[in-house]
């Protein structure tokens, strides 16, 4: 059994010490990549403001609807109004999930331009000198992923500034989907391109490139754990109580090679059995963790069709009370629906919001966000035959909700609502108050996928999630991996290259 155990280790390891080499290569730059879009955050950030002088003069939601043409069974689900190459426009999330750019002036549905799109560049960018067009595409290695999808084609427009920032941006909706600096590009390069095998895409096997990722992280996993298992048997620590080897060490091997990859083994070995579990759980092999789909992401087109008979409010009782504010210049207005209830809402660069108007309550409001009754009511609506457990208003993160490197404070917002309910899938949702928005939708597999591959991989647990003690966790576990790797890809080559001795006649 023992030395089944060591031929196993020995030709998995010489078969996917490449695979494990360019994994823990790539995961340390992914470290520092940063995020793959835009946060609520930094749209507002880069976002002009309304000019409120002619605000006035903009169509309603509803009237820039019914100007578009669109046929009666696409109706508006979400609906915000921003400043794009100094022409307002409505841009709207439709029934059928899809992303819509309505002019404000006239209604008429607009593609972007070429011109329009480096303009928005160069907004996003204030001050840049140069800046042209570099591509018009619909997919690359950088917007492979679903969630590009209804933003797609695109524009990439380069910068000439001294980080040459690139600027995806939407031809369907005109909006700024990824800005990159050359180092990130080269980190994404460097990092999640190779760490997902996207270069399997480039070469037409993109459809071989999910179960290698799969059963590639199955197979590291034992070669990972009969490594880990074989190490602390030859190991012998004094201190342990274990007479130690003829030449006085714990260690049994006298090459330098070898030597190192015990150690290292048994180092690392935990961590790399850790990274290898959750890198294959994360591709759901045989559906353990049923369809996970957007991984509790809300999806706006669920909800109902925004009423015309609210948004058709004109935009000249509006503008007044944007350029009475005591907040920063408005740079977007949203609406929001929860039940029967609706708000159209302010927001400056800084994210504060501000109340314009309220439609479906007894008494007017004050302030913008939705009561706790409005919240369970949507909830319980949403799925009638179940029963609330719980409600709890949450003013700092928990297990499943919670900041990180990828996850800003504009994603996930507080105070939140936490709302557990009794349904078969013991689902958790968590609402924001302010726009009604159900932010996570999580069931109880969902939940154990969160510690079985986020606390596993991401290792974003509590008692981790801080800076720098993250940073020092990740960096050493990932170089200690690269490490580990070097002197596995030394030894198979060593073993392979190898030659037997000719036989004597």
């Amino acid at each position: 059994m023992k030395r089944l155990l060591f031929l196993t280790h020995r030709w998995l390891g010489i078969g996917l010490c490449l695979l494990m080499l360019l994994w823990s290569f790539s995961g340390l730059m992914m470290l520092y990549a940063g995020p793959s879009g835009i946060s609520p955050d930094v749209r507002l950030a880069h976002a002009k403001p309304l000019p409120t002088a002619t605000a006035g003069h903009w169509l309603s939601l509803s009237e820039a609807w019914s100007r578009s043409g669109l046929p009666a069974t696409r109706q508006p689900v979400s609906a915000r109004l921003s400043l794009q190459a100094g022409e307002a426009i409505w841009l709207v999330t439709d029934n059928r999930g899809q992303r819509l750019r309505l002019s404000a002036q006239d209604g008429q549905m607009r593609s972007l331009t070429p011109e329009q799109a480096i303009r928005i560049a160069r907004d996003w960018w204030p001050g840049t000198a140069q800046a042209e067009l570099q591509a018009a595409f619909s997919r690359d290695a950088s917007t492979a992923m679903m969630n590009f999808d209804p933003y797609r084609p695109f524009y990439r427009v380069a910068l000439q500034d001294a980080e040459q920032h690139e600027v995806t941006i939407s031809q369907r909706s005109g909006e700024v989907v990824k800005s990159t600096t050359r180092l990130q590009r080269m980190l994404f390069w460097t990092g999640s391109y190779l760490h997902f095998l996207r270069p399997l895409d480039a070469l037409g096997l993109g459809d071989a490139r999910k179960p290698i990722l799969t059963w590639g992280a199955l197979a590291l996993l034992l070669s990972a754990g009969s490594g880990l298992w074989l190490g602390l048997g030859r190991w012998r620590p004094a201190w342990l109580g274990k007479r130690p080897y003829p030449n006085g060490s714990s260690n049994p091997y006298r090459a330098p090679w070898q030597r190192w990859h015990l150690w290292l083994g048994l180092l690392g070995g935990l961590l790399a059995c850790s990274w290898s579990l959750s890198g294959f759980l994360s591709n759901n092999p045989w559906q353990l963790f049923g369809q996970q789909g957007s991984h509790g992401q809300g999806h706006q087109h669920a909800s109902p069709a925004l009423p015309a008979s609210a948004t058709l409010l004109p935009l000249s009782q509006i503008a007044p009370r944007l350029s009475a504010s005591t907040h920063g210049p408005a740079v977007e207005l949203n609406w929001y629906q929860l039940g029967p209830h609706l708000q159209l809402q302010a927001q400056d660069q800084q994210g504060r919001a501000w109340l314009l108007a309220a439609v479906g309550y007894a008494a007017p409001l004050s302030e913008p966000g939705f009561g706790k009754a409005e919240i369970l009511a949507a909830a319980q609506a949403g799925r009638p035959t179940a029963h609330l457990r719980e409600a709890t208003l949450l003013q700092q993160n928990d297990d499943y909700y919670y900041t990180g490197k990828r996850m800003t404070r504009a994603e996930r917002p507080l105070p939140v609502w936490r709302i557990k309910l009794d349904d078969r899938e013991a689902s958790w949702l968590y609402m924001n108050p302010q726009t009604g928005e159900t932010l996570l939708h999580l069931r109880q597999s969902q939940r154990s996928f969160r510690w079985l591959f986020s606390g596993l991989h991401n290792w974003d647990q509590a008692v981790l999630n801080h800076r720098p003690l993250w940073d020092i966790w990740m960096l050493a576990g990932c170089l200690s991996g690269v490490a580990l790797a070097l002197t596995a890809t030394l030894l198979a080559w060593r073993r392979l290259s190898k030659r037997k001795p000719r036989q004597s006649c």
